[in-house]
Parts: structure tokens; C-alpha cells; sequence
């Protein structure tokens, strides 16, 4: 039975640059996300090592099409947790159904995901969630994105308490403010917080996916089990650059 490295939010933005990341080191890859003609591009090139399935992870239709699709054929190495969403809007007006959408991708289909899939996860398979500032501390407008990261974050914690022996191991990841649609739509209007993102990308602070891709790809294959699940990783401390950066974190290259 064969190794995979499952990945979501695979067609856009860091999921992708991951995808990408981990076939170009000759790794089997399954690559989730909902748009097939996005994820179908992201596979150019890498049909060797790439699969890509076209499903919604917020239901639970989707995580059982990802299960149907491994079980019994792969071994799940690694799968990282990559999709998410970012609804912006004031808590006094968020409607149920927004509210639903956004948690059914940011945290019910990690939970729910990992846990259709625990019996294929190989020995020692790693479970990566991508966390974020916003986990810690919240903006005007963006109240919900940052309840659901915060969420997420204490979810990795009480996987890794319902598995102290290790046979799966979990970890947390900030992949900080990242070139792409979440942040593009982030920067947006003359909502709250859209000057904040704009001045982001006026400093010169945003990071390209390929570089989060790199430490994503350091934490996953080279970290041993103890440092993978011992923080939330943050892509911006500079104690841990020497193990994958090659040149500047943020700009172009």
C-alpha cells in the first residue's frame, strides 16, 4: 500500500503551492478542493505524483468521497488543512447561514476529515492544521474568521490529548499574511481593516505561497514528533530559518 500526502484548499494559495511542493519531491499528493478546473490546473505537470478530487469538504457527501477514495488503496502519510474561508461582517448582523458555511470549511471539516480518515493514516502520520494571528488576537469585522481559527487552534491541541502514545501526530502552522484570493478580497473596499491589508501589500509584508509551501514542507518531513506538535509553528520566527529558508521570506524572488 502506497504513501500519500493529502492535502486541501489544493487550488488556490497555499494548498496549491503544498501540492505542488511536496509532488516535486516525488511524494504521492491527493489534492482537495470544491473547483475541479482550478485543481485540474494546479495538477499540470505533476500528473505523476498528483491526484486531484473535486469535492466539499463542509459536508458530509465530501469527507465520505475522500474516504471511498483512500480506503484500502493508501496509506495517509500526512494530510494538512489547508481550505478555509473568511467571511468579514460584525457579529450583531452575522446570519446563521453564513455562520454555517464558514465553520462547516474552517472547522467541522478538519475535525470531521481526520476523523473519517484515522484508520488509513499510516503509523506515526502527521495531521497538519494552518492557524493564524487572528487565532490570538481578533480585528473589527473579522470576529467570526478569528473565532473558527481560534477554534482550530485548541483542536490540534485535544487531538494530540487523545493520542499521548503518538500513533498519530498532530500539528499547528501560521503561514502568516500570504499572496493570494483570501488576502486580495481582504484588501478590498472601505471595510474595517481593508486599509491594514492594503498597507500589508504597500510594506512589502506579504509572503509568496512557495515560501510557505517550503516551511510547511520542512515541518511535515524533517521536524521530529516532538518539535511538530510542541507549537503553533509561526512562518515569521527567525530561530527556525536556518532549517528551510533560502533567501528572503517576503517580496518577490
Amino acid at each position: 500500500m502506497e504513501d500519500i500526502h493529502v492535502v486541501t484548499g489544493a487550488s488556490s494559495g497555499v494548498g496549491a503551492a503544498l501540492s505542488q511542493y511536496l509532488a516535486g519531491q516525488s511524494l504521492n499528493v491527493l489534492a482537495l478542493a470544491r473547483r475541479l478546473p482550478q485543481l485540474e490546473s494546479v495538477q499540470s505537470g505533476h500528473e505523476q505524483h498528483m491526484q486531484v478530487l473535486a469535492v466539499d469538504l463542509g459536508t458530509t457527501e465530501g469527507r465520505q468521497a475522500v474516504v471511498r477514495h483512500i480506503e484500502g488503496r493508501y496509506r495517509v502519510r500526512s494530510l494538512v488543512h489547508s481550505a478555509a474561508l473568511a467571511t468579514r461582517g460584525y457579529l450583531k448582523e452575522l446570519e446563521y447561514d453564513t455562520y454555517r458555511e464558514l465553520m462547516s470549511i474552517n472547522l467541522e471539516a478538519p475535525l470531521f476529515l481526520t476523523q473519517a480518515l484515522i484508520s488509513s493514516i499510516a503509523p506515526a502520520g502527521r495531521v497538519l492544521n494552518l492557524s493564524s494571528g487572528s487565532a490570538y488576537r481578533s480585528m473589527e469585522y473579522h470576529g467570526l474568521y478569528s473565532v473558527s481559527k481560534a477554534a482550530l487552534l485548541m483542536l490540534y491541541q485535544a487531538w494530540n490529548a487523545d493520542f499521548p502514545t503518538g500513533e498519530i501526530v498532530f500539528g499547528s502552522a501560521m503561514p502568516g499574511v500570504v499572496v493570494g484570493p483570501m488576502q486580495d478580497a481582504a484588501r478590498q473596499g472601505n471595510n474595517p481593516g481593508a486599509d491594514t491589508f492594503r498597507q500589508y501589500k504597500a510594506d512589502g509584508r506579504l509572503i509568496q505561497p512557495i515560501r510557505v509551501a517550503e516551511f510547511l514542507g520542512w515541518l511535515l518531513l524533517q521536524t521530529d514528533d516532538d518539535a511538530f506538535r510542541s507549537q503553533d509553528w509561526n512562518i515569521f520566527d527567525k530561530s527556525h530559518h536556518a532549517n528551510w529558508l533560502d533567501g528572503p521570506l517576503t517580496g518577490q524572488y
